[in-house]
């Protein structure tokens, strides 16, 4: 049986956090997704005295104020977090992004689905990050 795992996902729109809610369950995973709607609430949920550490980080690129590229530059700046692996989501096709995404220390940089079975292809390619 597969260990109890939390992920942590800041994205600023709720289609995207219903989606991947939605292709978690579908995919069977015993994963716990608490999600954030901005960057600027990342560092303190991760620093709140009952928050569990989560196996996993997700950051939309692009969200209104703290932008995912900042929380990630912060998250790896700190040694608390900085091990947590973190997977940026993005409707960005800008190999430059991507550039930028692996220099400040994510381990993925992936499209942002846009159906069910792309969500669930998502989950299958998180599965390394969560063992």
């Amino acid at each position: 049986m597969e260990e109890y795992k939390l992920i942590l996902y800041a994205d600023d729109d709720i289609d995207d956090r219903t989606w991947f809610n939605e292709a978690c369950r579908a995919a069977s995973k015993p994963w716990e997704v608490h999600f954030v709607v901005t960057g600027h609430q990342v560092i303190p949920f991760l620093n709140s005295e009952n928050a569990l550490r989560p196996s996993l980080i997700m950051l939309d690129l692009n969200m209104p104020g703290m932008d995912g590229r900042q929380t990630l530059k912060q998250l790896k700046e700190d040694p608390k977090f900085k091990h947590i692996p973190v997977v940026m989501v993005t409707t960005s096709v800008n190999r430059i992004d991507k550039e930028v995404c692996r220099k400040l220390g994510a381990s993925l940089l992936v499209a942002k689905p846009h159906k069910l079975i792309e969500w669930q292809e998502l989950i299958a390619q998180l599965q390394p990050f969560m063992a």
